[in-house]
């Protein structure tokens, strides 16, 4: 049997996990795709991510990749996990790459989505940050091109990260409102943002900082002067993660 690469897309739900990384006695996404690969496999399997992710957060198209040597085509794998995993982690598609791909280090841009809701709903529930406040979408779109290009993102990096490069740039942010499907009557803000990487937490940090923004709790224009501080201690606190997806990387 020949070494084969396959790279996978995969959605979940990030409230039953600690994260995408492996961690000892805790339960993450990883870890348990990889538990299923093991059963499957018969023996130890090693799924790269292409990043991780905090506990909490979900996954739209999450990508990983791993290196098996099998006679299985990926139809058989996708089929294969989908019929293991719980229901929180679904296998959305499964392609057999060149050996050289790396889901992580092959990256060039990433992104990644929150949802703001204004009015609550059990729908939404642990799925949508809910806010009392208005929010202004105007001025969050003016706060948000303060952090367009490439910038030192350290003032949006939180404790417990060991990484010392902090410049990151960021290609865009979308913001914009829509109304939840199943009930009209709740109206969402969706955002989306682009860039080369994110440091630990620097995504909910941003997005804290635009809604202080949104809300008049900070001038938009104060972001250019907490970005050029390079310290945590000048920006809002960051949102909860339960509201943030990882919505996909490009390579």
């Amino acid at each position: 049997m020949k070494e084969k690469n396959f790279k996978l897309i995969i959605s979940f739900n990030g409230k039953d996990f600690y994260g995408w990384q492996k961690q000892k006695d805790k339960k993450t996404v990883q870890g348990t795709i990889e538990e299923i690969a093991k059963e499957i496999f018969k023996s130890d399997v090693k799924v790269y991510g292409c990043g991780r992710t905090d506990s909490k957060v979900n996954g739209i198209n999450y990508v990983a990749n791993f290196k098996i040597k099998t006679n299985l085509n990926s139809l058989n794998i996708k089929n294969a996990l989908n019929s293991r995993l719980p229901s929180s982690i679904y296998i959305k598609d499964v392609k057999e790459v060149d050996l050289n791909f790396h889901s992580r280090y092959d990256a060039k841009r990433k992104s990644y989505r929150y949802i703001i809701t204004f009015k609550k709903t059990p729908f939404l529930s642990n799925c949508a940050f809910y806010i009392k406040n208005d929010i202004d979408i105007e001025k969050m779109k003016q706060a948000s091109k303060y952090f367009i290009g490439k910038h030192d993102f350290k003032s949006f990096q939180s404790s417990g990260s060991e990484i010392k490069d902090t410049v990151r740039e960021i290609f865009k942010i979308d913001i914009k409102k829509k109304k939840f499907f199943i009930d009209e009557d709740v109206e969402l803000i969706i955002i989306d943002i682009e860039g080369s990487g994110f440091l630990y937490k620097m995504v909910r940090n941003i997005i804290g900082t635009l809604i202080y923004a949104g809300t008049g709790k900070i001038k938009f224009e104060e972001i250019k002067e907490i970005i050029e501080k390079k310290d945590r201690r000048f920006a809002p606190p960051p949102v909860p993660a339960y509201g943030l997806y990882f919505k996909n990387a490009k390579y």
